[in-house]
């Protein structure tokens, strides 16, 4: 089930074709240029993307997948031959695995179809976190890792990154219904010219989490600066976060919870900026078309994670003992405990949010991290 070496260097012009990831969110968004660069290599393709059944809405709407398909991964064994079944009928030519996970290697092996793998770089990894041992030369997107199998059959990188597509949800009118007040509220803030920060503290990995109070103290002080406005995004029980906005109702809409994964694309998009953990924010905003400022801790750029965006910012600290995880599993082992996170201080990302912004910065800024 592993890569089939292909003597051609190019595919059928009418190749069908499927691509595999499941997950998880910065993964998929980080594939959301495969479709476009391979169709533009291929304009008379067939193109298929799989991917989990919770994340098929990022990729419904895009022009360049002909068949999008959600697996159901509670579904198990049963639902793994299901799509095998689905994805035989479409008679496949190739199948690009970026994946690369058992159940993807299982599903390809169902599959009467060579694939195009692509390679974790696992050992590398493995390399970097025991023992501090640097192979990566240099460090590259995780666009690029997943684009550089398909580079010998002629598919190019165009230079445009990611893309969600979002005309439709702009105009769905349950997400009115639902947030109601709230979207007219961030829509009025924006047709007014007024600065919109959003800010998405918290992640999948507490060690790759800058401290709650850290964005407290950036939220109250960018409100103390400007005459603008904050948007908080978070998912469904995320408490913490929830509270940012109703200590500052008014100037801090709460999104926490209450949008899907397209929806917080979209409500990101109506913002100028937006400061963000190593999470799916941080890619799904970019996709959106919208710089981050992104802080990085325990993990490092050689994963690939680091925003691509031109007018993005990734803030971090040099300390001896990064990376120390490789998703921001385990415990910080530094005397001090997150110094990577901590030591990024609110003052500084409000220097880079004013920045940014085009705004005077406050004077106790301080150096940089």
């Amino acid at each position: 089930m592993d890569a089939v070496a292909v003597p051609s260097e190019r595919l059928s012009a009418t190749a069908r074709i499927a691509v595999l990831r499941f997950g998880s969110l910065g993964d998929i968004v980080k594939c959301t240029a495969l479709p476009r660069l391979i169709k533009g290599a291929y304009p008379q393709s067939r193109l298929t993307f799989v991917t989990s059944a919770r994340y098929l809405e990022l990729i419904a709407d895009n022009p360049f997948i002909d068949q999008p398909l959600g697996l159901d991964t509670q579904s198990g064994w049963r639902g793994l031959r299901a799509l095998a079944r689905e994805l035989r009928a479409a008679q496949l030519d190739w199948v690009v695995d970026v994946h690369r996970s058992l159940r993807s290697r299982l599903l390809c092996g169902m599959l009467a179809a060579p694939v195009i793998g692509y390679s974790k770089r696992t050992a590398q990894r493995w390399l970097l976190v025991q023992f501090g041992v640097n192979t990566y030369d240099p460090p590259q997107g995780k666009e690029q890792d997943f684009l550089a199998p398909l580079a010998r059959y002629g598919v190019r990188d165009d230079g445009l990154g990611t893309q969600i597509f979002l005309k439709r949800i702009a105009s769905d009118a349950s997400l009115r219904t639902r947030l109601g007040d709230g979207l007219a509220m961030l829509k009025d803030w924006r047709a007014a010219g007024r600065p919109i920060l959003g800010v998405a503290p918290v992640a999948a990995w507490a060690l790759k989490c800058w401290p709650m109070g850290h964005f407290r103290e950036l939220i109250e002080r960018f409100l103390a600066t400007t005459s603008g406005a904050v948007v908080v995004f978070g998912g469904p029980g995320d408490a913490a976060a929830d509270a940012l906005a109703s200590e500052r109702s008014g100037r801090v809409l709460s999104l926490v919870g209450r949008t899907t994964y397209l929806e917080s694309a979209y409500c990101a998009s109506l913002t100028d900026l937006v400061v963000a953990n190593d999470t799916g924010m941080t890619h799904l905003t970019e996709a959106a078309g919208r710089d981050v400022i992104a802080l990085y801790g325990p993990t490092t750029r050689e994963w690939g994670y680091y925003p691509t965006r031109p007018g993005s910012v990734p803030l971090e600290r040099d300390l001896p003992c990064r990376p120390c995880t490789r998703m921001g599993e385990g415990r910080c082992t530094h005397p001090l405990e997150k110094a990577c996170l901590v030591g990024i201080t609110p003052q500084r990302v409000l220097g880079e949010v004013l920045r940014k912004l085009g705004l005077p910065p406050p004077p106790d800024v301080g150096a940089p991290c």
